[in-house]
C-alpha cells in the first residue's frame, strides 16, 4: 500500500497561482462565465451551464499543470454532474445558513446602525461553521471531477479514487483544502459586504457585495486551481486505468446503500432549500402580546366577501371567509396568507405599532396573525420563521449529526474499497497472495458496513424530517 505524504500548502498555493499566470485572459474569462452562469441559475439554464464551465477551468489547469488534453465525451458530462451536486450542498448549506442565522434580511432596510462587533463575529463564526461541516461531507469526493474528467471512468470508480487519495493526504487536510477551495472565490464579495456593513450601516451591505464581485472572476479559478494542484501532484499514485477483476468491486446492496448515505444528506438540504421557499403560516394571536393602536376591527359575515380598507393607509384585506389576502393599493404586498387557522375567518383586527401593522384574524381555533409594513410586505416572513413553522424538533439535529458523521466515516468506508479495486487490478507480478487480499477485502466490507450502519438513523431521520417540513 502507498503512504502519500501530506499536502504541502506551499507547492500548492504556487502551483494554482501558476495557472492563472500562465494564462490570466483564459482563467479570468472561464471565472466569469461561471460566475454569470451562476448568476443565470435564477432562470434554470445555470444549472446546466455552470458545472460544464467548472469543468472548463478544472480541464485548463489539467493542462497547465498536467500537459493533459481532456476529452469531453460521457465521463466529462458525470463529472459535470458531480460538480453540481458538490456546489449545490455546499452553496444550499451556506444560504440556509447565512438566511437563518444572519441579520434579518426582512428588515435589514431599517437596521440604520452596524451589528455590535461581538454579536457579528458570533453569526459570521456560526455561518463558517456550518459551511465548514458541509465542506466535510464533500472532502471525499474533492477529486472525483479531476479523475472523471482525466480518467474517463465511472462515478463510483472515481470516488473511490477520490477516497483513497484523500485518506492517503490526510482527511483533515483534505477538508481544510476544500474549505479553502470554496472560501476563496467569494472572499471579495464577504469582505466588502462585512466592511461596509460595519462602517457604513447594515443596508448597505448588497451594495459591499457588488463592490468586490470585479475579484470573483480571478478567485474562482484560483479556488479551483487549489483542488487542481494537489491533484495534480497525487495523481501518480493511482493504479494505471485497467480492467478490474470483478472480486474488487463492492457488492451491489453495499454499492445502493453507500449511494443513499451519500443522497440523504443531500435531499434532506435540498427539501429544507424548498421549505424556505414557502411563505410562514401566521402565528397564533395567544402568542403575541396585544400592543399598538387598533386601526380596524371588523366582522366577517358567513358566506360573504369582504373588503376591509385600513384607515389612514393603502393596506387592504380581503376575505372570503377561507381564505385572505393583504395587498396595498396598487395590488403588491404579501397577497394571500397561507392557511394556518381551522374553520371560517370571523373578525378581522389591525393594529399599528409604529410603522408596523399586525393583522389578527380570528377564527374557529383562535386568533391568528401576521405583520406587515406600509406597503403591505410581510416582516415576520423570515427563513427562520419559515423553518421553525413547520420542522419536527428532530430535524436540525438529525441533519448535523448526518453531516458530522459523513464528514469524518464516509472517507474511512470509502478508502479500503477503493484500496481492495486498485489491488485487484494491479499485475500479477504487483499483486498481493490471494488469500491475502480476499481477507483484506472482508475487513474492508466489514468497515464499510458498520459506517453504513452508523450513517443509517441520522440520514433516515434527516430526510423524514425534510419530507415532514415540506408537505405541511
Amino acid at each position: 500500500m502507498i503512504e502519500a505524504e501530506p499536502l504541502p500548502s506551499w507547492p500548492i498555493a504556487r502551483d494554482a497561482w501558476r495557472t492563472v499566470r500562465a494564462h490570466p485572459v483564459v482563467a479570468t474569462a472561464l471565472g466569469a462565465a461561471v460566475l454569470l452562469s451562476m448568476a443565470s441559475m435564477l432562470f434554470g439554464i445555470g444549472i446546466l451551464v455552470t458545472p460544464w464551465f467548472v469543468c472548463e477551468i478544472f480541464a485548463f489547469q489539467l493542462a497547465v499543470l498536467a500537459g493533459i488534453t481532456p476529452r469531453r465525451d460521457q465521463a466529462w458530462f458525470r463529472a459535470g454532474f458531480l460538480v453540481l451536486c458538490v456546489v449545490g450542498v455546499v452553496a444550499s448549506a451556506t444560504w440556509l445558513a447565512a438566511l437563518i442565522i444572519g441579520p434579518d434580511v426582512a428588515t435589514a432596510d431599517r437596521a440604520l446602525a452596524p451589528l455590535p462587533r461581538g454579536e457579528a463575529l458570533e453569526r459570521a463564526g456560526l455561518i463558517a461553521a456550518v459551511t465548514l461541516l458541509a465542506v466535510g461531507f464533500i472532502a471525499p469526493f474533492v477529486y472525483a471531477p479531476l479523475i472523471l474528467i482525466e480518467r474517463g471512468t465511472t462515478i463510483g470508480a472515481a470516488v473511490l479514487e477520490s477516497a483513497w487519495l484523500v485518506r492517503r493526504g490526510g482527511l483533515l487536510r483534505h477538508w481544510g483544502l476544500a474549505f479553502v477551495a470554496h472560501l476563496l472565490p467569494i472572499a471579495p464579495a464577504l469582505i466588502a459586504a462585512v466592511v461596509v456593513a460595519r462602517t457604513f450601516e447594515r443596508a448597505a451591505t448588497p451594495y459591499g457585495v457588488l463592490i468586490g464581485l470585479p475579484l470573483v472572476p480571478l478567485t474562482i479559478p484560483l479556488g479551483q486551481g487549489l483542488v487542481s494542484a494537489a491533484y495534480a501532484q497525487r495523481r501518480h499514485l493511482l493504479a494505471v486505468p485497467r480492467w478490474t477483476r470483478a472480486e474488487g468491486r463492492p457488492p451491489r446492496a453495499l454499492v445502493a446503500t453507500l449511494i443513499a448515505l451519500v443522497v440523504a444528506p443531500m435531499a434532506s438540504v435540498a427539501l429544507l432549500t424548498l421549505t424556505a421557499l414557502r411563505p410562514a403560516p401566521p402565528l397564533p394571536g395567544e402568542d403575541q402580546p396585544l400592543e399598538g393602536e387598533v386601526l380596524l376591527d371588523g366582522r366577517v359575515p358567513e358566506g360573504e366577501n369582504r373588503t376591509f380598507h385600513v384607515p389612514g393607509t393603502t393596506l387592504e384585506i380581503r376575505t372570503d371567509g377561507k381564505r385572505v389576502g393583504v395587498r396595498a393599493g396598487d395590488g403588491g404586498g404579501a397577497g394571500a396568507l397561507p392557511s394556518a387557522w381551522r374553520g371560517a375567518v370571523e373578525r378581522v383586527q389591525v393594529r399599528r405599532t409604529r410603522d408596523a401593522y399586525r393583522v389578527r384574524l380570528r377564527a374557529d381555533d383562535g386568533w391568528w396573525s401576521v405583520i406587515v409594513d406600509r406597503a403591505a410586505t410581510r416582516t415576520d416572513d423570515t427563513i427562520s420563521h419559515r423553518l421553525e413553522a413547520r420542522l419536527p424538533g428532530f430535524t436540525w439535529p438529525a441533519v448535523g449529526l448526518s453531516f458530522l458523521l459523513s464528514a469524518l466515516l464516509l472517507a474511512r468506508a470509502l478508502e479500503p474499497l477503493g484500496e481492495i479495486r486498485r489491488a485487484f487490478g494491479a499485475p500479477a507480478t504487483e499483486r498481493p497472495p490471494l488469500p491475502e487480499l480476499r481477507a483484506a477485502r472482508q475487513r474492508a466490507l466489514r468497515t464499510a458496513w458498520t459506517v453504513a450502519a452508523a450513517l443509517a438513523g441520522p440520514a433516515a431521520l434527516a430526510v423524514l424530517g425534510g419530507v415532514v417540513a415540506l408537505t405541511r
